[in-house]
């Protein structure tokens, strides 16, 4: 029996046996941290204003550190044939879901409250619920189709869901830069910079899967790090503005 080629899913493979184990635990943790860390002031923030739209903020980056585990999780067990193509297909999922949710919160937060009536109204509403059911439908299907987990084409599935993934955070950032135009915050600029380079990592990723290039890889780790750092440092700024703000008030 021919040996399952394991490049076609994980990409830590890809590098040294001696780094790879190490460069997987250590971009694992910056980046679950940097996610959940994200994910707490954005719960802080719909906590305090109230607003529903914030709340596909939190839950976004808390499915985006869960799909970090899965990731890692996918490497560790690299030679299970059932858990290593079961982790990676749950880290599909779980990554494409958090871009949909995120989308989600820039969607309702730039959408009219008028009334919605015609044609393109009706399909301007049925955009969000697309973007969130897709990636529960599609790998469930693909699953369901196929009881067993086929290499070849969980790999070949793989690379839809991250032309997926950069549809979804080009909205974002498109979203991102109207919306801080219109507010005038030339400083907050961080942000959709920050979704630039988590489409970038997704970018690296489609090229991982046609070269299998360490190069690649390493640059969509980089760009993955780079923007989730950017986005905790604009989060970290705009909390710490608000504390200013709140302690002049009370002075």
């Amino acid at each position: 029996m021919a040996a399952l080629d394991p490049n076609v899913f994980n990409p830590y493979v890809l590098l040294d046996p001696a780094v790879a184990p190490v460069a997987s635990i250590a971009l694992t943790a910056a980046s679950m941290a940097m996610a959940v860390l994200i994910s707490r002031s954005f719960f802080k923030s719909y906590s305090f204003s109230g607003f529903g739209y914030l709340l596909g903020l939190p839950a976004g980056f808390v499915f985006l550190a869960a799909s970090f585990a899965f990731e890692f999780a996918s490497f560790a067990y690299t030679g299970y044939p059932v858990l290593h193509p079961a982790f990676f297909w749950v880290q599909l999922a779980l990554q494409s879901e958090a871009f949909a949710l995120i989308a989600l919160s820039y969607y309702y937060k730039d959408s009219s409250a008028g009334p919605r009536l015609g044609a393109r109204d009706v399909v301007m509403l049925l955009i969000p619920f697309a973007m969130v059911a897709v990636p529960f439908i599609l790998p469930t299907s693909e699953i369901a189709g196929k009881p067993y987990f086929n290499y070849a084409q969980l790999a070949d599935f793989s690379l839809y869901m991250r032309i997926f993934n950069m549809a979804v955070l080009g909205f974002i950032f498109k979203n991102a830069i109207f919306s801080l135009a219109r507010a005038g915050s030339i400083r907050m600029l961080y942000v959709p910079a920050a979704f630039a380079l988590l489409w970038l990592e997704q970018y690296s990723l489609v090229m991982t899967y046609f070269d299998n290039s360490a190069f690649a890889f390493a640059g969509s780790m980089a760009a993955r790090v780079g923007g989730l750092a950017l986005f905790a440092y604009a989060v970290h700024a705009v909390t710490k503005r608000r504390v200013e703000i709140e302690a002049g008030k009370a002075a």
